[in-house]
């Protein structure tokens, strides 16, 4: 219970839970489509190649995009257990979402799918959220999955930075090949677990 406190304290998470009600009620006051389910589900598709594709690209392999975005994810790496770079700015999100809703009430010219949309991202965004800080908390896991996942996730900070973008789910390592750490950071990791046999 102590950690659940500690996560709900941070400005990002209690902007997402807003979000979630928002959303969420805003599906129900509008609801009368057969594709909510649809568009909810296309929601939580969307965050999870947003979660790759930002982590991987603007986080690690195109800096100029987003500078700030960028050094913030640096200190997190260097201090990977420091809850001051646990999650980024709550502004990114400010911003995005109003645009993401204007987005898909624009593609659906229907606010109710829009609003959809919006809750399946900002779920599988909370979703998320939960799962990187598990990583970076002295917290085991209750399940298989929670516990590959966190495995995973340390890896990529510990032996690979290059690899296991996905925090939340694997697909999209999978499909890109990021799914598996290099030849040359399994030497490395090698060299230094036998050098500090010795110690």
């Amino acid at each position: 219970m102590k950690y659940v406190l500690e996560f709900l304290q941070f400005r990002l998470i209690v902007f997402l839970m807003i979000l979630i009600v928002l959303s969420g009620t805003g599906v129900g006051i509008t609801y009368g489509s057969s594709l909510t389910w649809l568009a909810i589900a296309g929601g939580i598709v969307l965050f999870g190649l947003i979660e790759y594709v930002v982590h991987r690209y603007i986080m690690h392999e195109l800096p100029a995009l987003l500078p700030k975005a960028y050094e913030g994810h640096v200190a997190h790496h260097q201090h990977p257990n420091d809850d001051r770079y646990l999650f980024g700015s709550v502004w990114y999100e400010v911003v995005t979402y109003p645009l993401l809703l204007l987005l898909f009430w624009t593609l659906t010219g229907e606010l109710h799918l829009a609003l959809s949309v919006v809750f399946g991202t900002v779920l599988c965004q909370m979703y998320y959220q939960w799962k990187h800080f598990v990583s970076h908390r002295p917290i085991v896991p209750l399940t298989p999955w929670g516990k590959w996942l966190k495995k995973k996730h340390l890896l990529h900070h510990y032996l690979d930075e290059h690899a296991w973008y996905g925090v939340s789910n694997p697909v999209m390592d999978v499909v890109m090949g990021t799914n598996k750490v290099a030849p040359d950071a399994k030497a490395a990791k090698r060299s230094l677990d036998s050098s500090t046999e010795n110690m």
